[in-house]
């Protein structure tokens, strides 16, 4: 047994191995101090069996070991940052509770979720951490959690959340059906969690999935009897199934006087549709119906084009992609100085195109806001989706004009209405009535 856990780890700087004596028994730990306070595991493992004689069973029961019986396990057990003890003649084995390092970040607000109303706290890299940061925000015996191994080489714990006076049971054993019927495949990235619950086309740009940093989100959406995903190492929650109003709609607007919450919710839908429409608005008028326009609006338009060489469409993606590539610069450089030059670079790109007469300053308008109200969509993946229809929309603007958005929009709305994820469509036709889905 020994020989293999050797072979596979001995080469490895972090590994231990430790010769102690417990009460008159020569014993040997193994375990690795990259995980592992090695040390301090010695000195209370001492401590703990401080007596000056034991027998192996007595020894076990006194450190509250747990038999390591199969030795294909000692590997894995190590790797999770476990510690392993060994008889002098190495013929048995136990399983000792370690003192751990400390390789987890302290709970803080969410990294790149803002948080206006609620609790503060936003979920961290550790799975169990994240568990109980949910059972402090909803104090629930109903809170049901399936743990899931996925994994050949490197197994992966998700556990699925659930409460089981909401959640719907079909909708409960798809999900865990779906995820462990794929628990033999190397996990990667949630992008494989998206490709196993999806009822779709996979050229469809619609997420199936909402992510979450907030603990107090999550349990909004158990309440709804969504189901919450926690993946180890990854400081969210997956919920599922997604809806349209996801796009719109937050928990903490129910906090808002309902006048407040309409106005801010209509303000969300208005941002949607000018992100989609007005670059293809623009591009249909100007190139192929001018004519629907008042005239004062034609020759305002058509003085800011004067000297403009390109047709309205390849200024508009000219134009687009600059914003594109300004938009991937604030996510990437540091967030000290991403800001202040992505703000500079805009300016002084803005004014030269201007200048150059490469674009005309009424694009300038439009994709800005364009570009602006994207921003009020939640969730980055249905920003996403939207910048990607923009472009759609874009070309059938160009290709038939306003009857061209028409089509853009009657196909997105066909799209959404066919998305299914888990059998639940994306567009639900009733709203949940305390908890449950009514059909």
């Amino acid at each position: 047994m020994v020989e293999h856990v050797i072979e596979k780890l001995g080469k490895s700087p972090d590994f231990q191995h430790q010769h102690i004596v417990l009460g008159g028994k020569h014993v040997e730990l193994f375990a690795l101090s990259s995980l592992v306070d090695v040390a301090a595991t010695v000195w209370r493992i001492k401590e703990t069996a401080s007596a000056e004689s034991y027998t192996w069973e007595q020894l076990k029961w006194t450190l509250g070991g747990e038999e390591a019986a199969k030795a294909g396990d000692h590997v894995q057990g190590l790797l999770e940052g476990r510690a392993l003890l060994f008889t002098a003649n190495r013929s048995e084995a136990i399983w000792v509770q370690p003192l751990s390092q400390n390789l987890n970040r302290s709970i803080n607000s969410p990294n790149n979720q803002n948080i206006l109303i609620s609790s503060q706290t936003g979920f961290i890299e550790d799975m169990m951490t994240n568990v109980g940061l949910i059972r402090n925000e909803l104090r629930s015996a109903h809170l049901k959690q399936s743990l899931v191994l996925v994994g050949s080489t490197h197994k992966q714990r998700m556990l699925i959340l659930s409460l089981d006076n909401t959640v719907d049971a079909a909708l409960l054993a798809d999900c865990e059906a779906a995820i462990r019927a794929h628990a033999n495949e190397d996990f990667t990235s949630t992008r494989q969690v998206a490709k196993w619950l999806r009822q779709q086309p996979l050229w469809s740009p619609l997420p199936c999935y909402n992510r979450t940093e907030s603990p107090h989100e999550a349990c909004h959406y158990l309440k709804q009897g969504r189901i919450a995903l926690l993946i180890e190492g990854y400081p969210e929650a997956i919920i599922i199934p997604v809806h349209l109003a996801d796009l719109f709609i937050l928990d903490t607007d129910l906090d808002l006087p309902s006048a407040l919450s309409v106005m801010i919710i209509f303000f969300r839908v208005l941002g949607a549709l000018i992100a989609i429409i007005a670059p293809a608005a623009y591009v249909a008028l100007v190139s192929i119906n001018p004519d629907v326009m008042k005239l004062e609006l034609i020759y305002s338009i058509a003085r800011s084009r004067v000297g403009v060489p390109y047709p309205s469409l390849t200024e508009a993606l000219i134009l687009l992609f600059i914003i594109e590539m300004l938009l991937e610069a604030i996510v990437r450089l540091p967030k000290s100085i991403g800001p202040a030059m992505t703000m500079v670079g805009g300016i002084i790109l803005g004014q030269a195109v201007v200048e150059a007469q490469l674009v005309s300053n009424l694009l300038i308008i439009v994709l800005a806001a364009s570009t602006i109200a994207n921003f009020t969509i939640i969730g980055y993946q249905f920003a996403l989706t939207v910048r990607l229809w923009r472009y759609i929309m874009l070309f059938f603007a160009a290709l038939f004009g306003p009857l061209g958005i028409v089509c853009g929009l009657f196909l997105l709305l066909s799209l959404i209405s066919n998305v299914t994820i888990l059998s639940k469509p994306f567009m639900p036709t009733t709203a949940p009535r305390g908890g449950k889905t009514n059909r």
